[in-house]
């Protein structure tokens, strides 16, 4: 029965997560690479050249910014990696933990496969 829920719960969630991941297909692009006024190797090499003229409070600030500091062209990226690197490894340390308690819950102890290897010799 515990397996069949697992399957269940990860069936589920799986359904879930293809489901969001389409839905999220449909939207419409905020970004198109294509249409940037600046080549990404030619924004490495002078960032300056960016046209920043329309960002506006912290958008601004990370704009005009980031490439001088971190030298990555892509902005989430840097801020993600670089300025919030430590929440980052927290988050993963947090997600391997929550892998490792479900995966102890999960298993079989000692006790439940005697029983299962008894239950298959009557």
């Amino acid at each position: 029965m515990k397996k069949f829920l697992t399957w269940v719960c990860l069936g589920a969630l799986l359904i879930a997560v293809l489901a969001g991941g389409f839905a999220m297909g449909k939207f419409t692009r905020t970004y198109d690479g294509s249409k940037a006024t600046v080549p990404v190797a030619k924004l490495q090499q002078e960032p300056d050249s960016y046209d920043d003229s329309t960002a506006d409070g912290a958008a601004a600030a990370i704009v005009q910014q980031n490439l001088a500091k971190t030298h990555a062209v892509n902005d989430v990226t840097s801020i993600v990696f670089d300025f919030r690197g430590y929440d980052t490894m927290g988050e993963a340390i947090i997600l391997v933990t929550a892998v490792a308690g479900v995966t102890v819950l999960l298993r079989k102890t000692a006790a439940e496969k005697e029983e299962d290897r008894k239950r298959g010799q009557q």
